[in-house]
């Protein structure tokens, strides 16, 4: 992950070396439409999010809501588009599990 290498190059003093430059202008890269407000709760050294808000947000309480009928028709989904996902992606836990059960 782009943290994991991040600390890794300020650990071992490579502040200044290219590719912590790639790094850093990556992250730079990956907040630029990051903005709004975060509320938080703070209780005997705990932190609680309890609410966010953002302008550039790309959360849509109509797509991701399972009780509206043609909900997502605005965005050209459909949950059932879905289906083909989850099985092409399972095609590889299967094999695994088959592999498994063979070698026991």
């Amino acid at each position: 992950s782009m943290s994991l290498e991040f600390s890794c190059l300020c650990y071992n003093g490579f502040w200044f070396a290219p590719e912590m430059d790639l790094v850093r202008n990556s992250i730079d890269f990956s907040q630029r439409d990051v903005e709004g407000i975060v509320e938080l709760e703070l209780y005997k050294g705990n932190i609680t999010i309890t609410g966010r808000k953002s302008p550039k947000s790309l959360y849509n309480a109509d797509l991701a809501s399972m009780d509206i009928e043609g909900g997502g028709e605005a965005f050209d989904y459909n949950p059932a588009d879905a289906q083909g996902f989850i099985r092409i992606n399972s095609v590889r836990l299967k094999t695994y599990a088959a592999l498994r059960a063979k070698d026991n």
